[in-house]
């Protein structure tokens, strides 16, 4: 019996998550739940709602492991948060927005423009969430009326929680820039396309 000569082509497919994004994202995942769970946060935000700690999470696992990560530790941290599922979406937005824009302030080689950067990002990506946690708390939880609401948010509560964001992957950014180095890609790019590692040398 003749062989038919053909030979089926295998072709290999790379998994939406490597090895080390799964990993990033089982350490933030627990460490968000966790604090969730333990209800490690900062009192004063509104009667019953506390501040949260998981911007520090979301911040850093988005920064090393991309938006897919980032998105699956927003999750966790929502469902086992004071809110609850319906508080992911907020979450979301903010990882979206910082995937899209960390990478280029990454390859930012001045390390004080570089953090300057971060800060920029970090306060669209928090001012972009902040409508939906507006929206939740005036018409669906109607916690707060909408116009109280903008001043107590954009008064006070927004910058708490742009220092809970920004502080501590700030700190990694400019201590150990290789360690929230943006090594991954969005769904649809080549590994061609991934940013390079940056100098990390003032110039």
């Amino acid at each position: 019996m003749q062989s038919s000569g053909r030979q089926t082509e295998l072709v290999q497919r790379k998994p939406i998550l490597s090895a080390r994004q799964v990993a990033i994202t089982v350490i933030f995942g627990a460490i968000a739940g966790a604090f969730e769970l333990l209800q490690i946060t900062i009192p004063g935000y509104l009667p019953g709602v506390n501040f949260s700690l998981s911007g520090i999470w979301l911040s850093l696992s988005t920064m090393i492991g991309g938006p897919i990560v980032g998105v699956i530790v927003a999750f966790v941290d929502a469902i086992t948060g004071q809110v609850g599922i319906i508080g992911a979406p907020g979450f979301a937005i903010h990882v979206l927005i910082l995937a899209a824009l960390y990478p280029r302030v990454y390859r930012i080689e001045n390390p004080t423009r570089r953090l300057v950067g971060y800060l920029i990002i970090t306060m669209i990506a928090l001012f972009f969430q902040y409508w939906w946690w507006i929206g939740l708390y005036s018409f669906v939880l109607q916690i707060i009326p909408f116009k109280a609401q903008l001043a107590l948010q954009f008064g006070y509560a927004y910058w708490v929680y742009l220092a809970i964001y920004f502080l501590i992957p700030a700190l990694v950014l400019a201590r150990a820039p290789q360690f929230v180095a943006p090594e991954w890609r969005w769904p649809w790019q080549k590994d061609e396309e991934i940013s390079a590692p940056v100098e990390t040398g003032t110039r």
